[in-house]
């Protein structure tokens, strides 16, 4: 049942960090993020392509995934926990650009945590890969 559990961690694990996944959900963040440039009728107008981006997530979450298991309570604190800190960057870069008198400070700053991310998430599927693979090697 363990080599199965782990087995079942690691297909998640690549289908998660899989490109599709990655490229939908950084496509997600700027859009949301850059529409805050936007003037007050547009800005509402993005909400369609958002919401259909998260349409999409879900719908390949569902029913693309190799397995579905449910998120533990620390799968989720460090999401919850991740999505925060992201917010906050992005809100104190665009803070810090608006300030530097920058046309376009939300769009800049969307670009640059979605970037971060994205250069980011090769690292974190390494050391989730080897966290799995240290947890099977121990039960062994």
């Amino acid at each position: 049942m363990r080599t199965r559990r782990e087995q079942s961690g690691a297909a998640e694990l690549r289908f998660a960090l899989s490109r599709p996944s990655l490229l939908t959900a950084a496509l997600l963040l700027f859009v949301s993020f850059a529409s805050f440039d936007l003037p007050n009728p547009w800005g509402g107008a993005v909400l369609l392509p958002g919401l259909l981006l998260v349409a999409l997530l879900v719908l390949r979450h569902t029913y693309g995934a190799p397995v579905r298991n449910r998120p533990g309570t620390r799968g989720v604190l460090l999401g919850v926990v991740g999505g925060l800190a992201g917010y906050a960057v992005f809100r104190g870069l665009a803070a810090a650009l608006s300030a530097g008198g920058v046309p376009t400070p939300h769009l800049l700053s969307a670009a640059v945590v979605v970037g971060g991310c994205l250069l980011a998430a090769p690292r974190v599927r390494e050391v989730a890969d080897a966290r799995l693979r240290g947890r099977a090697d121990r039960r062994r």
